[in-house]
């Protein structure tokens, strides 16, 4: 009513123009003028004149949009401070459910960890239940694929064998002369090793072939996670009362980081429960993938009263 009632002294009806930049727009009504002061269209400094006047003004200046103008400002300064209490909050849920996320998956992950752990080490921290049990430093070669127990071959990435040399031609003796006989030594040193040694393999032409494994990484791992085996080898010595034995087993790593082979070198453990379990919990360890020849680990446990 009080608006209305100012806006009559110069007419809420009456035609105004104003500028916005190089332009003159209008005309508006006064009721209009005063609409977009509160829309923030037009602030104060807007200039105004009614049609036909030589001279603009500031709204503000304007006795009749004073009061218009002063609400209009406060009106901003509201809604402004609203808009900053609106994004504030946002920003809080989204800080409180990002906290909530990462708590959610870190109890997740450290539940995981505390169980393997005290599967591992006992709910006490300590390690007496495995104390009868031992394990030395691994060694770490390229793979070799094994054809029997005793004998091992290039695996996989061995080279093609070179073709076999055609025999050569027996000396034969001459009437009255006994035929040449070759030394033992001389036999031996050309029989080859049924058993290359590790980390290396050779080529058709006689070049090593590139090992690209990392043993400092797969010692890490191994170092890690070798106490995870502990449970597997005192399952078994519970199930053979008694048992004491040195078990050394080999593994190879895939190229995929995932140790896809497994060898227990024991006559009475080559097979069975004890191989089963720690093939599976093997699979579990996170070796890296990497190119190149295969990597192979070995380990021996010694199980048993330590005298």
């Amino acid at each position: 009513m009080l608006a209305r009632q100012e806006l009559e002294v110069v007419g809420g009806e009456s035609p105004w123009l104003f500028r916005q930049g190089d332009l003159v727009l209008g005309p508006i009504t006064g009721h209009q003028l005063v609409e977009k002061l509160y829309t923030g269209e037009l602030t104060a400094d807007t200039l105004v004149a009614p049609p036909g006047a030589r001279d603009f003004v500031r709204v503000g200046d304007v006795a009749a949009f004073k009061v218009h103008v002063a609400r209009s400002v406060a009106k901003a300064r509201v809604d402004a401070d609203l808009r900053v209490e609106r994004q504030r909050t946002q920003r809080k849920r989204m800080i409180v459910g990002g906290v909530a996320a990462a708590l959610t998956l870190g109890l997740g992950i450290g539940a995981w960890q505390l169980a393997r752990y005290a599967a591992v080490h006992g709910p006490g921290g300590e390690l007496d239940e495995f104390a009868d049990i031992s394990v030395e430093l691994p060694t770490i070669a390229m793979a070799q694929a094994r054809i029997s127990d005793e004998e091992l071959i290039d695996y996989p990435t061995s080279p093609g064998k070179t073709p076999d040399k055609p025999a050569t031609k027996p000396a034969t003796a001459t009437p009255g002369t006994t035929a040449p006989t070759t030394p033992a030594s001389a036999v031996a040193a050309r029989t080859p090793d049924k058993k290359p040694k590790a980390g290396v393999s050779t080529d058709p032409d006689g070049l090593d072939m590139g090992v690209e494994f990392d043993q400092s990484a797969i010692n890490k791992v191994v170092a890690s996670n070798q106490r995870t085996l502990f449970p597997c080898l005192k399952a078994e010595a519970e199930r053979r009362p008694g048992f004491a034995a040195k078990v050394p087993i080999e593994f190879v790593i895939g190229n995929d980081g995932r140790v896809s082979k497994l060898w227990v070198d024991h006559p009475q453990l080559k097979n069975g429960e004890l191989h089963k379990c720690l093939f599976e919990e093997l699979k579990k360890w996170p070796f890296k993938p990497y190119k190149g020849s295969l990597a192979s680990v070995g380990l021996s446990f010694t199980v048993g009263k330590k005298g």
